[in-house]
């Protein structure tokens, strides 16, 4: 696990666009991952996702329809790619969840993820979780998944990442696992894939969103709620505006997970407000990719 630097940068450095790399990008979600790699010129050639919603707004996005149900995706039909990214679903070994697992079919969906590891070989594959996957059945499930992996000729890293050490105003945490083919020359850097210090930066709600908030205490509006990323329960202190309380907008989450204003969601309003909670924010992916770039494709 990569040591905590006291300095903090003030900006990310620009991302050079000077590679194809090719991409698949299972159970995308709103697409993250599509986001980041695109600054840098990498292709994505399949995505996936079953939620009709939510390949609408990838769609309208990045001018990909991702196929359906995972299930259903034969990996022989896919073609190569060096990279893949799967956000699998979290809610089997979730806090929020009954922590079900592999005991839940959505848990069992690491399978597929390894059924295209096993045919393609990719160079790199980037998963995402919620932190508690390290600690699922007191351990188990996470070692059985490095061990798959680590079984198909892989070497493997993880880190649980917070946003707001990296410049964004919200309290989640991410678990990332990262695993480099041992055939690779590069493999000796795997370490240093996940080591993000040198972008670490901090910042506020209040200079996040650009508002003119006045501070307020909790019980008078919380930031957080089921329609925000934010945690609830480190919300001491709530803002108002103009002399009103102050709810966050979907313009505002989209800010908070790392999207342009530009971003397009489609379907419902409930349709929007679940497919901002369940995405990754960016800066994960947008870091991620940076260090890919500068440790295994070197200019």
């Amino acid at each position: 696990m990569a040591k905590h630097s006291k300095e903090f940068t003030q900006d990310i450095p620009e991302i050079k666009k000077d590679r194809k790399i090719k991409f698949i990008d299972l159970f995308c979600g709103i697409g993250s991952f599509h986001y980041s790699f695109k600054k840098l010129n990498w292709e994505c050639i399949m995505s996936c996702d079953i939620d009709n919603a939510v390949k609408e707004t990838y769609k309208e996005n990045y001018g990909l329809l991702p196929l359906g149900d995972i299930n259903e995706i034969e990996p022989e039909n896919i073609p190569d790619y060096d990279i893949l990214c799967a956000g699998f679903p979290c809610q089997p070994f979730s806090q929020c969840g009954k922590h079900k697992g592999f005991d839940d079919k959505r848990g069992t969906l690491f399978f597929n993820i390894m059924k295209f590891v096993e045919y393609h070989k990719p160079t790199i594959i980037i998963l995402e979780n919620v932190q508690g996957l390290l600690n699922h059945n007191g351990g188990k499930t996470f070692e059985r998944i490095k061990l798959d992996i680590e079984t198909a000729n892989y070497s493997i890293t993880y880190k649980v990442i917070k946003c707001s050490d990296y410049g964004i105003p919200q309290m989640r945490k991410r678990l990332i696992i990262v695993g480099i083919r041992n055939d690779n020359a590069n493999v000796k850097h795997i370490d240093k894939l996940l080591d993000f210090d040198e972008y670490k930066k901090e910042t506020t709600l209040t200079t996040f969103l650009c508002k003119n908030f006045e501070k307020k205490t909790a019980y008078t509006i919380r930031c957080g709620g089921k329609n925000s990323p934010i945690n609830d329960k480190h919300n001491w202190d709530g803002y108002i505006v103009d002399g009103e309380e102050y709810r966050l907008t979907k313009e505002d989450c989209l800010k908070l997970q790392g999207f342009d204003k530009d971003f397009k969601l489609c379907g419902n309003s409930k349709d929007q407000w679940k497919q901002l909670g369940n995405t990754i924010p960016t800066i994960f992916t947008e870091l991620i990719g940076l260090n890919i770039n500068k440790y295994l494709y070197p200019q």
